[in-house]
């Protein structure tokens, strides 16, 4: 069989295949012989009616027969022969002519691993960024505990600022309160940055039982487009008005959240967590640039389906997560989401291949001590026992990933060592504002 390839692309390969003649006509010959036996034609018995007539009357049922039989046979022994992995599919380049007694030509369109030439992902220049634990984290991750187990109080007073309000919300239009819109018990937290300028002056000294017209403004780049850029009255009615009751950071406050002796242990716990937490981050960050420093060092064209297959995937995850609405004018666009994510798409494709291609070179292996290390390690981080987690995991298939996810780390931590690496003691980010918005009927 004579077998041609040509490279359309990186990783395109267009092969042109012959069959011989011989070959072809075994196969009709073979195919013939088979429809003489099991066809039955008046005034022969089965089995009997001569080969010419089996001809005449079913050749382009036998050609079609001959053709579904030595497709896929010459094609993979096409791509065996030419050493090709394809990822796809084989095309049609053209409409077959295929007539008996001649050759069997075609030509198929694949696509195929890229080839990949590795280099440079040996000493590269990265940073380890650790942010520096003072006093100030320790303190606000008191206030965070102080929060999180305060209590709520009902009080007969005035509303202040930062109180807890519960309010029936209704949406007035011409006069008339709009059934569909319509919310009871909404817990309002009545803090200023939060709340739409309107809603916080509306209900800031409002009291329980009392019932208040608010007209809200909503800004042209408010986060909810339905609502951007219009002015929307309501009509707030006040059942409850909660305060805020924190509990004295002390050595009691501290005893109460565990197994704590004193307000110091708990802070020295707190340091140590927040520690390993920062070097968790800079961990995370320092694969982040092994990840992005190598694919910008080694970049290659992505087979188109590979990308596409990515990007079908993130529009699948986003239709779950985020079911689509008939109603609301906040569906996702799909078109904008896959060119949203297709650059993060092009370099994950890549890092994969790379990856794959480093642990190839470098003999990178996953072992089964590997693998149970990681599981035991699973079912800690999960309160499981082992048992149970290995149920789990086979359960939900996913022991390839746990494995692809084990190589990439050994494949990171191999180019890690073989790098220089700064550490950078940095103080933390600033956080970002919040954007003021109200959950609204």
């Amino acid at each position: 069989m004579k077998v041609n390839v040509t490279k359309d692309k990186a990783w395109k390969r267009v092969l042109e295949i012959e069959i011989p003649v011989e070959k072809v006509k075994g196969e009709f010959d073979s195919v013939y012989q088979e429809y003489q036996r099991k066809v039955r034609i008046p005034g022969f018995r089965k089995g009997k009616a001569p080969l010419e007539l089996i001809k005449s009357r079913y050749k382009e049922a036998v050609t079609k027969d001959v053709l579904d039989k030595l497709l896929p046979q010459a094609y993979e022994e096409a791509v065996n022969q030419s050493n090709l992995t394809p990822l796809t599919l084989p095309i049609l380049k053209e409409e077959i002519d295929f007539k008996e007694g001649l050759p069997l030509q075609f030509k198929v369109l694949i696509e195929v691993r890229p080839e990949i030439e590795l280099k440079d992902f040996k000493g590269l220049q990265l940073k380890k960024k650790i942010i520096q634990i003072t006093e100030g984290h320790v303190q606000n991750a008191l206030n965070y505990l102080q929060d999180k187990n305060a209590e709520l109080h009902s009080v007969e007073r005035e509303a202040k600022d930062e109180d807890f309000l519960i309010v029936d919300l209704e949406e007035i239009s011409g006069g008339q309160v709009k059934a569909e819109r319509k919310t009871e018990n909404q817990q309002i937290w009545l803090k200023k940055e939060n709340l739409l300028t309107e809603f916080y002056r509306g209900l800031l000294g409002a009291r329980p039982g009392e019932e208040k017209e608010i007209e809200a403004i909503y800004p042209k780049d408010y986060y909810e487009k339905s609502l951007a850029g219009k002015i929307i009255k309501y009509k707030a009615k006040i059942k409850e008005v909660k305060e805020k009751i924190l509990a004295q950071i002390n050595d009691d406050f501290a005893k109460g959240l565990g197994e704590y002796k004193s307000l110091d242990e708990l802070k020295k716990k707190i340091k140590e967590d927040l520690e390993k937490e920062s070097q968790r981050d800079a961990e995370k960050d320092l694969a982040r640039q092994v990840i992005k420093q190598v694919v910008e060092k080694n970049s290659f064209e992505v087979p188109e389906s590979l990308l596409n297959l990515y990007l079908d995937n993130v529009v699948e995850d986003f239709k779950k997560s985020y079911p689509m609405d008939p109603n609301s004018d906040k569906n996702m666009d799909e078109e904008k989401l896959r060119e949203q994510y297709k650059e993060i798409g092009l370099s994950r494709i890549r890092w994969e291949f790379i990856m794959h291609e480093i642990a190839k070179n470098e003999k990178i292996e996953v072992t089964k001590e590997d693998t149970d290390k990681w599981v035991e390690n699973f079912a800690k981080a999960n309160s499981l026992e082992l048992k149970q987690a290995k149920e789990f995991i086979a359960q939900k298939k996913k022991i390839k990933d746990i494995k692809e996810t084990i190589l990439e780390n050994k494949v990171i931590e191999f180019i890690i060592k073989n790098s220089e690496v700064k550490e950078e003691i940095v103080k933390e980010p600033k956080e970002k504002k919040e954007e003021k918005k109200i959950i609204t009927p």
